[in-house]
């Protein structure tokens, strides 16, 4: 089988620190993997169109460990409450599996699945980067064909974090360059090609090939007879969302994308339209872009911040703080949503309506006293609908009155009581339009 993409979208970290021999993608303190897949999906998801059927999301570094982090997603994004959410979270060949699990899921007939994958680098990772990429699917009408060719899985530990830990384990460098990643992605691309030219009249497909460090998914891919990642040394390895930026850089010609880690690989045959070529640019665009700067960005400021936080009021708010979502009586759009109608409209509900995502800055100010930072910027927007907003300018992001801004999600806080055992406060945040 094989799906059509029709939409991609990216969320690269904006900031580049110093890497190695090159730079990385190093977030903010308010971003996380989820708000970063959320950004990207945004980019992704075709508002012309029905809610997506499904959703899959890849990433080995999630902010929540257990519980789910797939069902954020689908109240940021405003997704239909019966959409299906599968997440995976074991080593950066997901990104690739998450599409082999979309074509199964559309083979059943459902008529579109989103796939998010994005990675927020943990301690000890490095060469790490911080962004997320986002694919809508649908059995046809893309602008691509992708086909899930073979797999491979055996017992092999190059990197690893045990339940309860938050620092990364790495194997032995020299037995994870030499028996690892960068070997199982060789012996499973000479399947993958094979597959991929058999009962057909194709030319080798260029292959790229992803694995956790960098030197080893390089050394594999000039032994197959490729260029090597020409995107790397800007953003990092994204984890599980590197290989779906490697696709997407490379819809310009057939490409047979590679992913290994933990014993785990997949490969994808990627057959793109002529018409794809503009999202091949905007990706290796994104890859090349960014604001470098000489150490990653101000933390947030208080650790010991622990405000109230409740789950049954999060979930009875949910659709004003994750959704964003007003109501709507007349010709006027309330947000937050008042706790009794507007006078004139006592007898009537309101429609509920997502706010705008843009609009221009009315006023501004500067708070000296928010914990989360030394100094944090108070937006209030006129949105595009004619709603009102009043949020926090993201970190590291100014805005002036006048100027032109559209909402991301970011984290607030990460509540809870006074052990500081609570959950994470997301909301919409401005950054200046780019």
């Amino acid at each position: 089988m094989s799906v059509s993409l029709l939409r991609g979208g990216l969320a690269l970290a904006r900031d580049r620190v110093s890497d190695r021999d090159g730079r990385r993608c190093a977030a903010r303190f308010d971003e996380d993997a989820v708000t970063l897949a959320a950004e990207a999906a945004q980019a992704a998801v075709d508002d012309r169109r029905p809610s997506p059927d499904a959703l899959v999301f890849a990433s080995a570094s999630c902010p929540y460990a257990e519980g789910g982090n797939a069902q954020l997603l689908v109240e940021l994004l405003g997704m239909n409450e019966r959409t299906l959410v599968v997440e995976l979270n074991a080593t950066l060949r997901d990104g690739l599996c998450a599409l082999r699990l979309a074509d199964g899921l559309l083979a059943t007939g459902f008529s579109s699945v989103l796939v998010v994958a994005s990675h927020r680098a943990r301690q000890a990772e490095p060469g790490a980067g911080d962004g997320a990429v986002a694919m809508l699917l649908a059995p046809d009408g893309g602008v691509a064909r992708l086909t899930p060719l073979v797999a491979h899985s055996e017992e092999l530990r190059d990197r690893w974090r045990l339940n309860g830990e938050s620092q990364l384990r790495l194997a032995d460098p020299s037995f994870a360059d030499s028996l690892g990643a960068a070997r199982v992605a060789g012996e499973l691309a000479e399947h993958a090609l094979a597959v991929a030219t058999r009962g057909a009249d194709r030319r080798l497909p260029r292959v790229a090939v992803c694995c956790p460090t960098p030197s080893a998914a390089a050394r594999a891919e000039r032994a197959l007879g490729g260029s090597g990642d020409s995107l790397v040394q800007r953003t990092g390895v994204l984890g599980a969302a590197h290989p779906l930026l490697r696709l997407l850089a490379s819809l310009d010609e057939p490409t047979a994308v590679i992913a290994a880690s933990g014993g785990l690989a997949e490969s994808l045959l990627c057959e793109p339209d002529p018409t794809a070529a503009p999202l091949a640019a905007l990706a290796r665009d994104a890859a090349a872009g960014g604001r470098d700067i000489d150490h990653g960005a101000v933390e947030f400021a208080a650790r010991d911040f622990h405000p109230y936080q409740s789950a049954p009021r999060a979930w009875r708010e949910r659709s004003q703080e994750l959704r964003l979502e007003g109501l709507r009586f007349g010709g006027k759009l309330h947000y937050p949503p008042p706790a009794a109608p507007p006078p004139g409209h006592e007898h009537e509900t309101g429609e509920r309506v997502r706010l705008a995502r843009s609009g221009t800055v009315l006023t501004q100010t500067r708070d000296h006293v928010y914990t989360g930072a030394e100094l944090t910027q108070m937006v209030v927007l006129d949105l595009d609908d004619g709603a009102r907003f009043y949020c926090q300018v993201a970190a590291g992001e100014d805005l002036a009155i006048g100027d032109r801004a559209r909402l991301v999600p970011r984290r607030l806080h990460d509540g809870g009581n006074e052990s500081g055992t609570g959950f994470i406060q997301y909301f919409w945040k401005a950054v200046p339009c780019q």
